[in-house]
């Protein structure tokens, strides 16, 4: 029987255990995309007991940043920022793997020729405008991606991984609510499946077989139109064909519409509701690792109780990603593995961390050391 104290290997890249602290935006990076000592202090004081972090979404051009304060690795001067993050993580006895990402017509205003990408022109705010890719513009990206994963190996990541996922850009591409095209980025699942697909033979063709790819996506999109279950299983299995080396399940778990004179706009959420109890997405993860056979992670209140135990034992996931609660408690790792989970200061689901990055830096009810500056 799996338990989380196992060590797991992902193409080489060996973890000490199970548990994984999942990609959480801080908005703590510098305006140009650089490493501040507020990154590096908010990894290494998680690293400690994780088998795995996956490290916030770095954009691959600074016209996809998720948030102002997003990391980013689109130029070669951002890797010695970056290797301090990752000599940081690994230092702790974690692996480290960094999220490389572009958010598309999700991204904050910054200007750019890619600003408002997406495959059919849907908006996501009234800031910024939406406009239809170009097949050109699609190989400049997918081009993008490739050298911001070299960089990351460059500055001493264990692996990368591709966010596929919470509708930016490649998700968009992904999802049929998002993506309307009529040429060979659209279509069916694996039509749209296109530009992901595209992503992860560039970045294997960089990166070499011997180094490990990760890739997040959405399992289902709660959301009318969004992508559902068959299309996540049709998808996991092209990606595994294709030679990604482990999934990161996901999710869109809420998705609002904001109206305002300019149109309306989808305001989806990743994060699960408060009502929603603790291990919800467990089956349609399950699904993904039986369809594809591949390592996966899985996420969705895992660090409550004895829910991460039980997800391994009965081999559901093969890594569990604890998100929100590791940042009100940046112990619970340790708390967990020790058999001393009632010790663990609950995550309150208030949501106050997600709303803080509209304005500035994470901040948490709970943990009153955030927010950290940019510093």
């Amino acid at each position: 029987m799996s338990t989380l104290h196992d060590e797991v290997t992902v193409n080489g890249m060996k973890l000490r255990n199970r548990l994984v602290l999942p990609p959480l935006t801080t908005n703590c990076g510098g305006p140009e995309g650089q490493v501040t000592d507020g990154v590096v202090q908010f990894y290494e004081e998680r690293a400690g007991d994780v088998g795995l972090v996956i490290v916030e979404a770095a954009a691959v051009r600074s016209d996809g940043r998720i948030v102002p304060g997003s990391l980013g690795l689109w130029e070669d001067g951002q890797v010695p920022g970056m290797a301090r993050i990752a000599g940081g993580i690994k230092n702790a006895g974690a692996a480290a793997v960094l999220q490389i990402n572009h958010a598309g017509a999700r991204g904050f205003p910054s200007g750019g020729e890619m600003q408002g990408a997406s495959p059919s022109g849907f908006s996501f705010r009234p800031d910024v405008e939406a406009f239809f890719m170009r097949p050109e513009q699609i190989e400049t990206l997918v081009s993008d991606f490739a050298a911001a994963a070299n960089r990351a190996r460059e500055a001493g990541f264990d692996g990368i991984e591709i966010h596929g996922a919470h509708l930016y850009l490649i998700s968009q591409f992904l999802s049929p609510l998002t993506n309307q095209r009529d040429d060979r980025y659209g279509g069916d699942a694996l039509g749209r499946a296109t530009l992901a697909l595209e992503v992860l033979k560039a970045v294997r063709e960089r990166l070499g077989v011997n180094y490990p790819i990760l890739f997040r996506f959405n399992v289902v999109e709660h959301v009318e139109g969004g992508q559902t279950l068959a299309d996540a299983v049709a998808v996991s299995r092209a990606l595994a064909q294709a030679g990604v080396d482990a999934l990161d399940v996901s999710l869109v778990s809420t998705g609002s519409w904001q109206e305002t004179e300019e149109g309306r706009f989808l305001l989806p959420a990743s994060a699960f509701p408060k009502h929603q109890p603790p291990g919800a997405n467990i089956p349609f993860i399950a699904r993904i690792k039986e369809a594809t056979g591949l390592p996966v992670i899985g996420v969705g209140k895992l660090g409550i109780g004895t829910m991460a135990a039980k997800s391994v034992e009965g081999s559901l996931m093969d890594l569990v990603a604890i998100g929100r609660q590791m940042i009100a408690d940046p112990e619970s790792a340790a708390k967990i593995l020790s058999g001393k989970a009632e010790e663990i200061i609950p995550c309150q689901e208030c949501m106050a961390c997600f709303a803080s990055l509209r304005k500035g830096p994470v901040i948490c009810k709970v943990n009153k050391t955030l927010p950290w500056t940019a510093a």
